[in-house]
């Protein structure tokens, strides 16, 4: 993971939920230039600390890492797990009782990546016989791997 691109996701290590401080949320709104009035007023504390879509966003990360401790609510401690890039749509977090951890769907990415692959293939300007040869060969060689 050294030379590749990663991403950040905040996640939350106490027993209790995530959430944020009401400074928090404050900065977050008057960063997020593209975001309307209606949308900045519905902004609280719990309704912001459930939004799971939010926890690789670059701005809210930013923020985390300027408020340190300042960051939280009372009641969660926040980290960032660093993933490669290549995994941002297969990442989920896992929870016990609050507490949480970044885990990635490995199977998903990899039949993502079998089935555009084989898409590829398919579209390709080779006849049949080709397609089919080409096709096996990439099956075979992903199940080797």
């Amino acid at each position: 993971m050294e030379n590749e691109e990663v991403i950040e996701i905040l996640y939350n290590t106490k027993y209790g939920g995530w959430g944020i401080s009401k400074k928090a949320i404050e900065l977050y709104k008057l960063r997020r230039s593209d975001l309307s009035e209606i949308e900045k007023d519905n902004y609280s504390s719990s309704s912001f600390s459930f939004s799971l879509s939010r926890r690789n966003d670059p701005i809210l990360i930013q923020i985390y890492k300027e408020l340190g401790n300042d960051f939280d609510s009372k009641f969660s401690r926040s980290a960032i797990k660093k993933i490669p890039k290549k995994y941002e749509n297969y990442y989920y977090i896992e929870e016990y009782d609050g507490k949480e951890w970044v885990k990635i769907n490995y199977n998903e990415y990899k039949l993502d990546n079998i089935y555009n692959k084989i898409k590829e293939i398919l579209k390709s300007d080779l006849n049949n016989d080709q397609k089919i040869n080409e096709i096996d060969e990439f099956i075979s060689a992903a199940c080797d791997s």
